[in-house]
């Protein structure tokens, strides 16, 4: 079954049972009011008519007389039924409104016995099938002696006519009440349900067409947060939104992989034809080779940083070594290997003090040479960069400046190094910004991928950064304004240099 038959069925039995109850209850409540009441009228009856006629009774009549029946015409009236009885307990006076007597029970001749009254249901042959009988015995008010009793009968057929209306009432009311609640309870489960169904009806078409642009439409509250169900759609959307991206990713990926693979392959290829050729002179043999070589190295280096962002998507934790590094001497030590490469562009390097962290220094140099070679990229002759390295005691706040959210800071206020790498570059726009880690993205879309790079070296230098216990961020105040690339590394601490590096906090996610 469907859930919102199921929803339906539970609803319906657990309103059934509500109502049985409820039924039951007020007819049995009724039932015992009406009873009681009926009670209290014979008590009050049987009384009066023991106060009026009992001493003349107890006086004047012998246990084998009998009173005429119009002594009792003044104390009955219809459905009233009163009757005499002698000390014997016969009758000495029978209902003037009945044809015949009303039967004297065993608990009658019990009442006379032992002086109290008692009440009983009894069948009358001639009129009314059932009565209500009191047996009220008569006391001598000298002597207190039973000489007698009083009884009262009133017709039960009012009585049974009520409970059976009222049963007729519930039954009919109660299975109509049902009825409805349940019919509501199918189409209120079924509007409440819609946006399960339409959640469903999406994540099929998904599955079958492939077709992740589709999305649920989600009406915000007009009042409170929104219930489950909205909360539900939402988070449905947000997955699907998600997965368009992941897949997204990957296709460009795969498209850019491609691309940055096949010049080196194509150019591999034509030498390797140009090195076939009979008469090829040699120093154009040597030529090729030498570019071949070149070309296969810088494939090489292609797969393996596409190798290790692999494996920071696959969380794995990465082989690093443990050693002092310097982070003054290997940015110095960088910045003097790049000086052929930065050719009319000022590069200039500066340290405040020593900076000391714990890490992998080949890792650490991949990193600043990263950084090092993208400002020099992006940056015009003519320009200038400037690389820092300084040592900050506590995390403060921020400015308020433009940044990219790939972003992540340790949560500790712990010593960190600084190092900052600024350019007054071509600038990166804030709709580009938060985009500079993901993996082949060039803020530049003109420049060409061979002089524009493979478009890793961010996301790996950031993947770097993560490992080390640190954050990268980038910032920029607009086009043709410079770029700011700024890491965070924990500082070692002076007594501990064998410390061991503190592993991420989650494993590391490259891009967005």
């Amino acid at each position: 079954m469907s859930l919102r038959t199921r929803l339906t069925l539970w609803y319906g039995v657990l309103l059934a049972l509500t109502l049985l109850a409820f039924s039951a209850l007020l007819y049995f409540t009724l039932q015992q009011s009406l009873s009681s009441s009926m009670d209290e009228r014979l008590t009050l009856r049987a009384d009066h008519l023991r106060r009026e006629i009992g001493p003349s009774i107890g006086n004047l009549l012998q246990p084998e007389d009998v009173a005429p029946r119009q002594l009792l015409e003044q104390f009955v009236e219809p459905g009233i039924y009163v009757q005499l009885l002698n000390q014997k307990g016969a009758i000495l006076a029978a209902p003037p409104n009945l044809v015949g007597e009303l039967p004297v029970p065993p608990s009658s001749h019990q009442a006379i016995v032992q002086g109290q009254p008692i009440f009983d249901t009894i069948s009358v042959a001639a009129g009314d099938a059932n009565v209500r009988l009191l047996t009220q015995p008569i006391h001598l008010a000298e002597t207190g002696e039973v000489v007698g009793a009083v009884q009262v009968a009133e017709s039960l057929s009012p009585f049974e006519n009520t409970m059976a209306a009222v049963a007729r009432l519930l039954l009919s009311a109660g299975t109509g009440a049902l009825l409805l609640a349940v019919v509501v309870g199918w189409l209120l489960t079924r509007a409440a349900l819609s946006p399960v169904f339409r959640i469903t009806e999406t994540a099929r078409h998904i599955a079958a067409t492939g077709d992740y642009h589709q999305r649920l439409h989600v009406r915000p509250p007009r009042f409170g947060h929104g219930d489950e169900l909205f909360f539900l759609a939402a988070t449905f959307n947000d997955m699907i939104a998600r997965l368009e991206h992941m897949l997204e990713s990957q296709r460009r990926l795969l498209a850019d992989t491609s691309h940055e693979l096949r010049n080196p392959v194509t150019i591999i290829g034509g030498n390797l034809a140009l090195l076939r050729r009979a008469g090829v002179p040699e120093s154009t043999r040597k030529e090729a080779i030498v570019e071949a070589e070149e070309e296969a190295a810088r494939m090489g280096r292609l797969v393996g940083d596409l190798l290790l962002l692999a494996r920071a998507d696959a969380g794995e934790s990465p082989s690093l070594q443990r050693e002092r590094v310097d982070l003054g001497e290997l940015v110095a030590e960088v910045v003097d290997q790049a000086r052929p490469l930065a050719d009319e562009r000022g590069l200039s390097a500066t340290s405040d003090r020593s900076c000391i962290v714990v890490g992998d220094r080949d890792r650490l140099k991949q990193l600043i040479t990263n950084l090092v070679e993208n400002a020099i990229r992006y940056t015009p002759p003519g320009g200038r960069i400037i690389v820092n390295v300084s040592g900050q005691p506590r995390l403060q706040q921020r400015t308020a400046a433009v940044r990219s959210r790939s972003a992540r800071d340790p949560g500790t206020p712990i010593p960190m190094a600084l190092l900052v790498v600024s350019d007054s570059g071509i600038g990166i726009s804030p709709t580009d910004l938060p985009h500079v880690f993901e993996r082949f993205y060039r803020a530049d879309k003109a420049r060409s991928r061979e002089h524009g790079g493979s478009g890793l070296g961010l996301s790996i230098a950031q993947y770097i950064a993560q490992a080390h216990a640190g954050s990268i961020e980038a910032s920029s105040d607009g086009i043709n304004r410079g770029s700011t690339f700024t890491v965070r590394l924990p500082l070692a601490p002076r007594t501990d240099p064998a410390r061991p590096l503190a592993p991420p906090a989650a494993p590391v996610a490259i891009g967005r």
